[in-house]
């Protein structure tokens, strides 16, 4: 029985690492060597020198301790990588069995078996280890030579009991998020879904979408200093921090696809369904609607809010057009925001607004079902 445990374990966890892992083990472990054996040296060399020279890396890995350091904590890093693999294949359903089979030796014989498996997977640092530890004593660096040995083992050691404590661990159910418990009673509109999915799974995107967004605000007065209350100036930002966005429309798109589809079985009409995501946007774009409110006056908010959400519907009906991808969604999103900057400059950016949505309109019209094969 422990026999077949260590294969198994060998088989799923050892062979797996080094299938997935074998092009960069092999890259950073050929440069090694490459640059440790084969390395040439700069001007003339006397030749009872060369050995040391061409040994050189190697014995500051014993003999220097900045670089003992680096190559410590590279080997942290491998352990790391070679644990969270392990704790990744834990975690699948095909490999469940482990937790009803294995588990029924005992903690010591476990531990053992993870230690085994741990010390396959380190074999390369091990080797290369050796080697150092080899040129040190020959070289008399004793005391450092046996640390690396010694924290490599440890760090084997602390990787055996982590795979040991989580093979062990009972399978915890999925706990829902914060908003998820505090909106549970909620009732929440059938078009808001997409603002609630954002703020429990895409928080990254939402961030960054964020980041990003006040990062162009931010260029744009810094190029144009003079020119804040500008409202050519204004406008540019607005297209902008709409394109800022373009990820999150496009993740909407998915969204709506994937999980609100049968709302073109609904007694809707047209026109409600294509305001209505809008409520989304409101409150995706809250932070940069504030911002205009409290900087500018309510007249000149207004009007660069009315252009942010024509743009947005225009955007959003763009992705209706079929054979649409994300490279051609922004391939496009971009083109347009080259035409509002043209009629920007030439002072026609109010009529973008209803020249946005009007197109955004036709487009969501005839492409609603995607029953148009030319997606026009």
């Amino acid at each position: 029985m422990l026999l077949l445990s260590n294969i198994a374990l060998k088989k799923i966890f050892v062979d797996g690492f080094y299938r997935t892992h074998a092009g960069m083990l092999v890259f950073v472990f050929v440069m090694l060597i490459s640059y440790c054996l084969f390395i040439n040296t700069l001007g003339t060399v006397m030749p009872d020198q060369i050995d040391f020279w061409q040994f050189f890396f190697t014995i500051s890995l014993v003999s220097n301790p900045l670089i003992m350091t680096f190559y410590l904590v590279a080997s942290a890093l491998y352990a790391y990588k070679s644990l969270k693999y392990v704790l990744n294949q834990l975690a699948l359903p095909q490999q469940e069995f482990l937790y009803y089979s294995f588990n029924a030796s005992s903690k010591k014989q476990q531990f053992k078996n993870w230690f085994t498996v741990q010390t396959y997977i380190f074999m390369p640092v091990l080797a290369y280890t050796l080697y150092v530890i080899t040129i040190g004593l020959i070289f008399g660096f004793y005391l450092i030579s046996i640390a690396i040995l010694l924290f490599q083992l440890l760090l084997i050691m602390a990787c055996a009991y982590s795979c040991l404590k989580e093979n062990n661990s009972l399978i915890e159910a999925h706990k829902p998020s914060l908003l998820v418990r505090v909106t549970r009673k909620w009732n929440k509109p059938i078009f808001l879904l997409y603002s609630f999915q954002v703020f429990n799974q895409s928080k990254l995107a939402y961030v960054l979408t964020k980041l990003l967004s006040w990062v162009l605000i931010a260029s744009v007065f810094l190029v144009f200093a003079d020119l804040k209350h500008n409202n050519k100036l204004l406008m540019l930002i607005t297209s902008c921090i709409v394109v800022a966005h373009a990820v999150l429309i496009y993740q909407e798109k998915i969204f709506n696809d994937r999980y609100l589809a049968f709302l073109s079985n609904f007694p809707f009409a047209k026109l409600k369904m294509f305001f209505s995501f809008c409520l989304n946007y409101l409150i995706l774009l809250l932070p940069e609607i504030c911002w205009l409110f409290t900087s500018y006056n309510i007249l000149t908010a207004f009007e660069l809010t009315a252009f942010a959400f024509s743009a947005v519907l225009l955007f959003r009906s763009f992705l209706l057009l079929n054979g649409i991808r994300v490279k051609g969604f922004l391939i496009g999103v971009f083109c347009l925001f080259f035409l509002f900057y043209v009629c920007i400059m030439f002072g026609l950016g109010l009529m973008l607004i209803p020249v946005n949505t009007i197109v955004a309109w036709v487009l969501y019209r005839r492409n609603y079902l995607n029953d148009n094969r030319l997606g026009i």
